[in-house]
């Protein structure tokens, strides 16, 4: 829908939303010499038109998108209006999900100048998630506390700042009216062509071709993952941590490495396992930081895949992770539960074996450097891990929840002391397993 550059007559409604604070007016004391006088205004001027200059990030401004400058959100328990600023028209599509309730912005690309933590929540929204979904597609997410119905959706510019509103208006509903507008649709972040290739179980691996990594920074984008004690963003730790993998292992010959995501951009969980089975990778590692509830726990975890969790602690971070695409406003269709395949037949069993073989590898080389978690290899039911024909595994690298994981994460020096190891187990994997499946070859397995 293109927002068109209009003004409505509803400017006794918009001042009561708008936020409160006169705009000053500069003038020339008394006596004061003019010439001074408008010398200091134009100065003062300038000055303001720097202030005034949207904050974005150098990604944003060089690639010259939209930028939301400001977001008002205002009104009641029965009716709210949202206010997003921009410095130019923007188009805008718009889906409700249930479950919890939330309306879902969709835009092409724009950046974000406004200040995340001082968004204010209030009538019916009770939370706000924003980020980028990949490729050219941005979104909003606002969550509500009731059922509500979308009034309005429209665009129109202010005459006195000359900024391009978005203004949405909510009104509260019953929960039958809201399931009848409910847009059942599926939305998917289509960031990755996730054509599946064929299934490589029982085939010999080519030794003439490079040993094939996937690392997968978890979370991203829209979907911030776990958030510190100290205010640390899970995705931003998964992201560091993985560049320093990929960098120690770039000087291991005979590798060759790919990452699910380079840049803060939100991934779908199957688009993840996708992407592992496009590239036949030998092994796919992906890479988080949780929170629990439980802040005393903390230490490195290794995660492979089952239909029954290892304990409570391994469902529990089971259950966050497979609540991604959910968090992103990604909905799977209803019946589609692919984890109820026995998670693809538990990965199918061989496939399983080695994860398992990597996993008590990478324990083993941690041991002594980093601190894990009491039986370091725990299992549980994460989508991620459901390629049939890939060995994955799950790293928790620490706890977020935890302050002393927390620090220890946010360390250099301490990440690329963990991907030392971790590199160093990925390079024995590499050798054990050709020489099984060489094994294999001789014994006509």
């Amino acid at each position: 829908m293109r927002l068109c550059e209009q003004n409505r007559s509803d400017v006794v409604r918009e001042d009561v939303l708008r936020v409160s604070g006169a705009r000053g007016r500069l003038r020339p004391s008394a006596g004061f010499p003019r010439a001074v006088a408008g010398a200091w205004l134009v100065l003062a001027l300038l000055v303001s038109s720097l202030l005034l200059s949207p904050v974005s990030s150098p990604a944003a401004a060089a690639s010259h998108v939209p930028i939301a400058l400001d977001m008002r959100i205002a009104g009641d328990d029965t009716v709210t209006r949202i206010v997003i600023e921009f410095d130019r028209p923007v188009e805008v599509s718009h889906l409700l999900l249930a479950k919890p309730w939330r309306l879902v912005l969709d835009f092409n690309k724009i950046g974000y100048g406004f200040d995340g933590e001082a968004i204010n929540t209030s009538g019916l929204v009770s939370a706000v998630r924003y980020g980028d979904m990949g490729g050219n597609h941005s979104r909003l997410i606002f969550r509500t506390h009731r059922p509500f119905k979308v009034m309005d959706v429209r665009g129109r510019q202010d005459r006195e700042t000359g900024r391009h509103n978005v203004v949405i208006d909510l009104q509260v509903t019953g929960e039958e009216a809201f399931t009848d507008a409910l847009d059942r649709s599926i939305t998917t972040s289509a960031v990755i062509n996730t054509a599946q290739k064929q299934d490589r179980l029982g085939a010999v691996r080519d030794h003439d071709r490079p040993f094939t990594i996937v690392i997968d920074p978890g979370h991203g984008g829209i979907d911030n993952g776990a958030k510190g004690v100290g205010g640390t963003q899970e995705k931003d730790i998964t992201l560091a941590f993985a560049k320093t993998l990929r960098d120690r292992l770039a000087k291991f010959p005979g590798a060759r490495v790919y990452m699910t995501r380079e840049t803060d951009v939100f991934i779908t969980l199957s688009d993840r396992t996708g992407f592992a089975r496009q590239h036949e990778a030998d092994l796919f590692v992906s890479i988080h930081a949780d929170s629990l509830r439980q802040h005393g726990v903390r230490g490195a975890t290794i995660y492979t895949i089952s239909e029954k969790a290892s304990d409570q602690v391994a469902a529990s971070v089971a259950a966050n992770e497979n609540l991604a695409d959910s968090m992103a406003g990604v909905e799977r269709p209803e019946g589609d539960d692919s984890v109820s395949d026995i998670l693809v037949d538990l990965a199918r069993r061989e496939t399983l074996g080695f994860s398992v073989q990597f996993a008590r590898l990478a324990i083993s080389d941690m041991k002594g450097f980093a601190r894990l978690i009491k039986n370091p290899h725990r299992y549980a039911g994460f989508r991620v891990l459901k390629a049939p024909d890939v060995p994955s595994v799950l790293i928790e690298l620490g706890y977020l929840s935890n302050k002393e994981d927390e620090a220890l994460l946010n360390e250099k020096e301490w990440r690329a002391g963990l991907a030392d190891r971790l590199a160093n187990a990925i390079e024995k994997f590499a050798a054990l397993s050709s020489r099984q499946i060489g094994a294999s070859v001789a014994s006509g397995g």
